[in-house]
């Protein structure tokens, strides 16, 4: 990610470059929960972590696309004028017929928000602690500053992460409500109904209940393994 901010100067582009990778490292990531009933830990703590990954990847940049903008010139008479989302639809014909003349598109994705660079970075920096205290733990041989790094940094990352995930679902609302995806509704041959915008909406406020769980866990662990306090708690 570094690399490619220092290549082209701007983080526009850079979820598109590591798309695939992060696809299937936090796909495969389920296998973590399915390892909870070897590896003594919380299944409640590893599948909403999980979970919330996915969905962000799959459910959010990867499904919400906002279409394009397009900035056209050279009008002749009785030229369509392009506005809001029916340029997506009705730019290409409309060269075709020779109604416009020439036209600039920049692409508008929720991939691009600032606040999707700010959850990637959060899960880059937590991962490679994560798995460097993993890594060293086995070979007997943990350095201190890993240990410390593994239950400090998420001090601040957690929070910052847990922001940048909701601000980049915040922003994917307008979309979703304006175009209706994923969304079910009546009458329909099933009979029932089911609106992805008001859904989003419930995931957001699922973070206030859910959220201090995960912190509060962290913050029992780091006195457990950096103070050597002796923590009690009710299985999952």
């Amino acid at each position: 990610m570094a690399r490619f901010y220092m290549q082209k100067g701007t983080h526009k582009g850079l979820y598109r470059s590591i798309q695939k990778t992060l696809k299937f490292f936090q796909t495969f990531a389920l296998l973590e929960v399915v390892h909870c009933a070897v590896v003594r830990t919380s299944v409640l703590v590893t599948g909403v972590q999980v979970s919330s990954r996915i969905f962000m990847v799959w459910f959010i940049t990867h499904s919400i696309k906002q279409g394009m903008k397009f900035l056209c010139t050279k009008y002749i008479p009785g030229a369509f004028q392009p506005s809001g989302m029916e340029v997506y639809y009705k730019i290409p014909s409309l060269l075709k017929k020779g109604k416009l003349l020439a036209c600039n598109s920049s692409s508008q994705k929720i991939q691009n928000e600032e606040s999707v660079i700010l959850f990637l970075v959060v899960w880059t920096v937590t991962e490679i602690t994560r798995y460097s205290f993993y890594t060293f733990s086995l070979l007997n041989h943990l350095p201190y500053f890993i240990k410390w790094a593994r239950y400090n940094f998420f001090i601040i990352l957690y929070p910052v992460g847990v922001a940048g995930e909701l601000l980049t679902i915040y922003a994917a609302l307008p979309y979703v409500k304006k175009t209706g995806m994923f969304s079910l509704r009546l009458p329909n041959k099933y009979n029932v109904s089911f609106d992805y915008y008001y859904f989003l909406i419930i995931i957001m406020l699922s973070y206030i209940p859910l959220f201090p769980q995960l912190y509060l866990h962290m913050l029992r662990q780091r006195r457990k393994v950096l103070h050597g306090e002796v923590i009690i708690e009710k299985d999952d």
